[in-house]
């Protein structure tokens, strides 16, 4: 979804493409190899989007807003989202990914799908990647006005999406206890390993999704290499936050291990 939306709304003559840094990068990629012009604008202080920059660097194109962000979990406030979209010229497309939707519990986050039948340069991603537990099947799907998707399927090819995905997709929307254990089990995880990382005396960036991103107070490159040397996968490094290590929450039983490691690595 993200590269069909990267063909259709960026490139020489279509606009510029607008992000976060740091942000999920692979639309960035998917924009330069259609000879996008791409424009990184840094995150504020509290790691909410500077939806003021982004808009003012937009010249049509397309603005990308992950939210919750990847890699930070941040999110940025419904109120400052809904604003921005009511005042963005309509020639210039909005994608807010919303992967991290279902983790989001904050009474200042709001799905974004309600506005887009009154904003026709508005659309919403979701994915199965996340809490259906679907990432190596790669299952999508936007919301958005008619005349929009219909300038989407110029660029969709007919293979983009294969038979095994749709049918697992199809499977887990009838699953209707799978989101809710999801959010338990990550709630129930999440709390733990933060929990140990602040006796430790590590702080994490409020985390609205199904991973955090703490500050390790030193180069996480290093960090990161000791960790796999025991076994032990974290989060690449954002250049953005080169102190910051990206971990996803996994099984409880996988979170001890990883504070027995983490421990083992910073004493």
């Amino acid at each position: 979804m993200l590269k069909l939306c990267a063909e259709t709304f960026t490139g020489p003559t279509q606009g510029k493409l607008i992000a976060a840094d740091p942000t999920f990068e692979a639309i960035l990629e998917y924009s330069k190899a259609c000879g996008g012009e791409v424009v990184k604008v840094p995150l504020i202080a509290d790691f909410h989007h500077d939806l003021g920059k982004m808009g003012a660097a937009a010249q049509k194109g397309l603005i990308y807003i992950c939210n919750p962000n990847n890699p930070t979990a941040s999110i940025t406030p419904k109120s400052d989202l809904r604003d921005f979209i009511s005042k963005t010229p309509r020639e210039t497309m909005i994608l807010v990914d919303e992967a991290y939707f279902h983790y989001a519990d904050s009474p200042d986050y709001e799905s974004v799908i309600p506005l887009v039948k009154d904003h026709p340069n508005l659309i919403v991603a979701r994915t199965f990647s996340k809490i259906y537990g679907m990432a190596g099947l790669r299952c999508g799907y936007c919301v958005a006005q008619p005349d929009t998707i219909k300038r989407m399927h110029g660029f969709q090819m007919w293979d983009s999406v294969n038979i095994m995905a749709l049918a697992a997709a199809s499977a887990s929307l009838d699953d209707a206890d799978q989101v809710n254990n999801g959010r338990k089990m990550n709630s129930e995880a999440k709390s733990f390993t933060l929990t140990e990382l602040q006796k430790l005396g590590y702080k994490s960036i409020p985390s609205q999704a199904n991973f955090i991103m703490f500050d390790c107070k030193k180069p996480v490159v290093p960090v990161i290499k000791a960790m796999k040397d025991r076994n032990v996968a974290v989060g690449r490094l954002f250049p953005a936050l080169p102190n910051h290590m990206r971990l996803t929450i996994g099984k409880k039983l996988e979170m001890e291990a990883f504070v027995a490691a983490f421990k083992q690595v910073m004493a």
